[in-house]
């Protein structure tokens, strides 16, 4: 096993240590073989997906008694046919859900794991802790998230060779709140008028404040403020901190910090920093966003998490799996589950496929593509995204990004709406009506083109008379309800 591999289990057993011994697997099962189905949506080749699942069963045979069959659909027909993969017509025994697990509870197509889990899911509880709640609803298991970022506050992205260019680094480093960023942008726009000092983070597509340091409990209308430190919904648009973000923004625009054209702004950041015309965004950020933006934008990127710097846990459904609540296998798909968590040779099969053949090791004893293939002529890569971290990392990741992973997640402050999953069907009128005033304000307000003097408190008189507060409401009966209050 390589230095990688090795270094990953010894993480994983840190959470795991009271079943070091592998409880919850069965070892050597006799008897009858149980065969699961399972469906996964990808944006790779799967064409040897045959052959590497026959790998993969030679070791679930042994351990538990499973065979597993996996079927790949590409993305674009996933979100198409997911309806028909709920209505029960398929013969499909596990579903991997993008956020989208409440839809399987609500249509009664998700099998309730809570005894199950208990039972086969030992390494999945010890490893996910308080983040199992990300695939609850009143307080059964739904759901089974991977193991992932939960983590984050909102912080600002940059361009670190400009700030070491201009000689910058003081600067940057005393910056503790958004105003304070004026002056980095004041000295970039001095020094370099050619590329624009502040960008939204998404072009016009996202809001620039979507990565806020409130708990958004599944949509901004009624939120928990300082990183759901209290459980108490309030309309985050009437905070002093959002008039505040609004205050500042405008105050960039009028001094042509960012572009006169940032509503309309199409480009992201990312395409905006390769062409060398963006500095600096607001944006999502958390220990893997430095790596990961670096390798997406091509140039070094740096960050500065604001709200102190501490990353908050809060409401968020990442990839989650759920067995389908018509299975005649229940137990047997939660055994796959449980080893596929927590078994590095699985994970690297079901995620990369066969070494030697799909993918190599590199002399850092991370993944790559054998020569002379590529993401395109590669037989088989399913991919990273629906895995956990008992995998070898790909070359393209940060090596030691299960290692931070593990530390983020458990070190983060964590909201009192953690795993709260808000059911929007009593106020669906409400959030339609709510939906169009934002288009209408939103964007302008948060990307710094319109006045928060002048329309902050339009966009506030409309949001009251089209619902807010009865959604507000509603959430707060909902969250108090899955707090036991």
């Amino acid at each position: 096993m390589n230095r990688k591999i090795t270094a990953l289990v010894l993480s994983l057993l840190m959470l795991v240590s009271v079943l070091a011994s592998c409880g919850g697997k069965e070892e050597g099962v006799s008897g009858d073989v149980e065969k699961i189905k399972i469906y996964v949506p990808t944006s790779a080749k799967t064409d040897d997906m045959d052959k590497v699942m026959e790998k993969v069963n030679e070791i679930t045979r042994e351990k538990i008694g499973v065979e597993v069959e996996f079927k790949a659909f590409q993305f674009g027909q996933w979100f198409q046919q997911y309806s028909l993969f709920l209505s029960g017509t398929e013969d499909v025994d596990i579903l991997a859900n993008y956020g989208g697990y409440l839809n399987a509870v609500a249509q009664g197509a998700a099998y309730d794991l809570t005894d199950l889990i208990n039972e086969y899911g030992k390494d999945i509880v010890a490893m996910e802790g308080d983040y199992l709640k990300s695939g609850q609803v009143d307080g059964h298991q739904y759901a089974i998230p991977i193991y992932a970022s939960y983590a984050w506050n909102m912080g600002l992205l940059y361009r670190r060779d400009v700030v070491e260019e201009l000689g910058l680094e003081d600067m940057v480093a005393n910056v503790k709140n958004l105003e304070d960023w004026g002056a980095v942008l004041d000295a970039v726009k001095a020094a370099k008028p050619e590329m624009t000092p502040f960008v939204s983070n998404s072009g016009s597509t996202a809001y620039t404040f979507q990565y806020g340091s409130w708990d958004d409990l599944g949509n901004n209308y009624g939120v928990l403020m300082d990183g759901g430190k209290t459980s108490e919904v309030v309309n985050l648009f009437a905070t002093d901190e959002y008039k505040h973000l609004c205050e500042v923004m405008h105050d960039w625009y009028v001094k042509g910090y960012s572009s006169k054209d940032i509503q309309t702004q199409t480009d992201s950041f990312t395409v905006l920093t390769q062409n060398d015309a963006a500095f600096s965004t607001l944006g999502q950020t958390d220990f893997n966003t430095p790596f990961y933006q670096t390798t997406s934008c091509g140039k070094p990127i740096d960050i500065v998490m604001l709200g102190g710097g501490v990353p908050v846990a809060r409401t968020y459904n990442n990839v989650t799996f759920t067995v389908m609540s018509n299975t005649k296998h229940a137990e047997a798909c939660m055994k796959f589950l449980n080893l596929w968590f927590s078994d590095v040779d699985v994970g690297n099969l079901i995620s990369y496929g066969i070494e030697g053949e799909h993918y190599v090791l590199n002399a850092d004893g991370m993944g790559e593509y054998p020569e002379g293939q590529d993401a395109n002529s590669c037989a088989y890569h399913l991919g990273t995204s629906i895995s956990n971290t008992n995998r070898i990392r790909w070359c393209t990741e940060d090596p030691d990004y299960a290692e931070k992973l593990i530390e983020s997640n458990n070190n983060a402050q964590k909201s009192a709406g953690l795993g709260f999953a808000f059911d929007p069907s009593p106020v669906t009128n409400e959030i339609t009506a709510l939906d169009n005033i934002c288009t209408r304000y939103q964007t302008g307000l948060e990307c710094g083109s319109m006045d928060p003097a002048v329309e902050l408190p339009n966009f506030l008189k409309a949001l009251e008379d089209a619902g807010i507060d009865k959604v507000i409401a509603e959430k707060q009966a909902q969250l108090d309800k899955f707090l036991g209050k």
